[in-house]
Formats: structure tokens, C-alpha cells, sequence
């Protein structure tokens, strides 16, 4: 299916329809793996936030802000859900700190760990550009909430 499908199928849910915000599709994680891990937190509401080096949002058009939507795809780029930021954050890799990372995969709320993996992650595509990973490189924190598809515990709620 894609996105346009997708996306269809999210408004005869009950998705309202986007306001002027600008709308991204996107994998997480650099593998099939992490990408299905992620994907399964976004999808079961534990992971509430992502982050992008600023300098790559510049490069794919530009930063983004609340009102924001984007379908994370799967491992095979495959629409699964949508996303709508609520926050955003322009800030110092040194700088993110706990409230920030709140919302990442249980496996990642520590600060500490959340640079390990980041550091090693960003540092590594960096490096594929002829780039340095350094301490202070800009990065976007984007908060969000879960659009569709919503989890049966959220439309308890």
C-alpha cells in the first residue's frame, strides 16, 4: 500500500484531515530490525518521541514543527502509522536531557544510553559523508502522538 492509500485510510477512521503543516514519511532505526522494534514501540504508544540531526531535515526540505504529521514506514517502506508533533525542539546533542528522552523506548530513556546509541548512530551516517560527530551538532526533538492506527488501550481511554 501507499502513502496516499494509507493516509486515505486514515481519514475513514476518523483522522481529521491535515491543518498547513507539512507532512514526511519516514523510516527509524538504520536496520530491518531496529527499524521493526521502533516501529512496534511507535505502534504500542511506549515511544511518544523521535529525534533528527537538523542538518538531515535541512537536507530533506526543511525543519519540522508542531502540526506536523509523518507515516513512519516499515523495514520494507511500508506506510504503518501516522503521527502528528505536538513539540519540537532545536538543540544541542549535549543539551537533550531527561524530559527530552521521556518519551523514547523504554531501552533508551536514560540520557546516558540515549547519547551511546545516537552518538553511535549519527556518528557512523556522518561518517559515510566525509563528516565528524560532534557533541554539540544540532539535533530536532519531535514529540508526538499516535494518529493512526490507535491502540485498543487508547481508544479506552
Amino acid at each position: 500500500m501507499n502513502v496516499e492509500t494509507f493516509l486515505e485510510k486514515a481519514r475513514e477512521a476518523g483522522v481529521p484531515p491535515m491543518g498547513a503543516g507539512r507532512l514526511v514519511a519516514r523510516r527509524l532505526g538504520s536496520t530491518h530490525e531496529m527499524c521493526d522494534l521502533l516501529l512496534g514501540l511507535v505502534l504500542s504508544e511506549q515511544k511518544t518521541c523521535t529525534y533528527s540531526l537538523v542538518q538531515l531535515l535541512e537536507e530533506e526540505g526543511g525543519l519540522l514543527k508542531a502540526g506536523d504529521r509523518i507515516v513512519f514506514l516499515d523495514a520494507d517502506r511500508r506506510p504503518r502509522c501516522v503521527v502528528e508533533l505536538d513539540e519540537c525542539e532545536q538543540l544541542p546533542f549535549n543539551r537533550v536531557e531527561a524530559r527530552h528522552t521521556a518519551g523514547e523506548g523504554p531501552a533508551a530513556r536514560d540520557v546516558k544510553v540515549w547519547r551511546e546509541i545516537h552518538a553511535a548512530y549519527w556518528g557512523k551516517w556522518l561518517k559515510s559523508r566525509g563528516q565528524e560527530f560532534h557533541e554539540e551538532i544540532p539535533v530536532m526533538w519531535q514529540s508526538f502522538r499516535l494518529l493512526y492506527p490507535r491502540s485498543e488501550s487508547a481508544d479506552e481511554a
